[in-house]
């Protein structure tokens, strides 16, 4: 059974999950309002930010894109794919934009600590 990740507009709405360094998988999320309800993302367009917390910077990966597919999309379910393993220990915080013409809505943050074995 797949976990899904409820992702508000709160930025005081932090979810935590942990990995491991080599780890690479999805991640299945729900983009919620902060009424707790589905935002329908069948139009528009979604993107990602992965922010190393430590330094406030972009954490990068060794190679590859991110991957978003839109799973259920008028329940706001999509999945995340990271670009790679994770290579290095870090505290990465996740955030998920989704836009429909000019308008910028803001989801998350997933922080992921990854944990070396």
């Amino acid at each position: 059974m797949a976990l899904i990740f409820d992702l508000t507009e709160d930025p005081q709405q932090v979810v935590q999950v942990s990995a491991w360094v080599g780890d690479w998988h999805s991640y299945v999320v729900r983009l919620v309002d902060e009424l707790g309800s589905p935002v329908d993302i069948t139009t528009g367009t979604l993107g990602i930010t992965f922010t190393n917390i430590a330094t406030g910077s972009a954490y990068t990966f060794a190679s590859g894109s991110v991957t978003l597919t839109k799973q259920y999309s008028a329940q706001g379910i999509l999945s995340i794919l990271d670009p790679a393993a994770y290579g290095t220990a870090a505290n990465i915080r996740v955030t998920v934009s989704f836009t429909v013409g000019t308008d910028v809505r803001r989801f998350g943050p997933l922080e992921i600590e990854v944990l070396a074995p």
